[in-house]
């Protein structure tokens, strides 16, 4: 499945939540604050953050995904 982008912090949260991304850009300048905020929320349950040419890219954990279906 292709990375969605997220062009502001509310997409990212809505493309997170509803499970049907596994894999998604952080398409937008993400400062300290939302990124220790994604962390904390999705660190904990699997959620991987890395860095994908200028922007973050948070991957889901597939049984995480797969559960909210």
């Amino acid at each position: 499945m292709a990375i969605a982008k997220a062009y502001n912090l509310k997409q990212a949260y809505q493309m997170i939540t509803s499970g049907k991304q596994t894999e998604v850009e952080l398409a937008f300048d993400v400062d300290a604050d939302a990124f220790f905020m994604l962390s904390a929320n999705y660190g904990d349950s699997g959620a991987k953050i890395t860095r994908h040419n200028n922007h973050f890219v948070l991957r889901l954990d597939q049984e995480e995904t797969s559960a909210s279906d």
